[in-house]
C-alpha cells in the first residue's frame, strides 16, 4: 500500500466519519476517531454495497456533472458515500445496543 492510498483512506474516513456523527446527531468525536469511525464504515458499507452489486455515487456525479458542468472522481464520491453510509450502520448498531440516545 503506497502512502498516498493511506492518506486518501484517512482523509475520506474522516470526512465519512464526521457526516455520520452529524447525520445521526452525535458527538464530533474528533479528527481521529471520525477517521477511524469512517474506515469501519467504508468496510461495512463497501461489503453491503458489493452485496447489492450497486455503484455507490453514480447518481450524485452525474447530478452534479449535469448541474454544475464538474467532472468529479466518482471512485472517490462513491468511497465518500459508502463509508458514511456504512458508519451510519455503525453508529444505530452500537446506539441500540447501548440502550437509545445517548444526551
Amino acid at each position: 500500500m503506497d502512502i498516498s492510498n493511506i492518506v486518501v483512506m484517512v482523509l475520506v474516513g474522516a470526512v465519512s466519519g464526521t457526516l455520520a456523527a452529524r447525520i445521526m446527531r452525535g458527538d464530533n468525536f474528533g479528527f481521529i476517531v471520525n477517521a477511524l469511525l469512517g474506515i469501519a464504515g467504508a468496510v461495512v458499507g463497501g461489503n453491503i454495497f458489493a452485496f447489492l452489486k450497486l455503484t455507490p455515487g453514480s447518481g450524485i456525479v452525474k447530478i452534479i456533472s449535469k448541474t454544475f458542468g464538474v467532472d468529479l472522481p466518482l471512485n472517490l464520491v462513491g468511497m465518500i458515500v459508502s463509508a458514511t453510509i456504512g458508519a451510519i450502520i455503525i453508529m444505530w448498531v452500537a446506539r441500540f445496543l447501548r440502550g437509545g440516545r445517548r444526551r
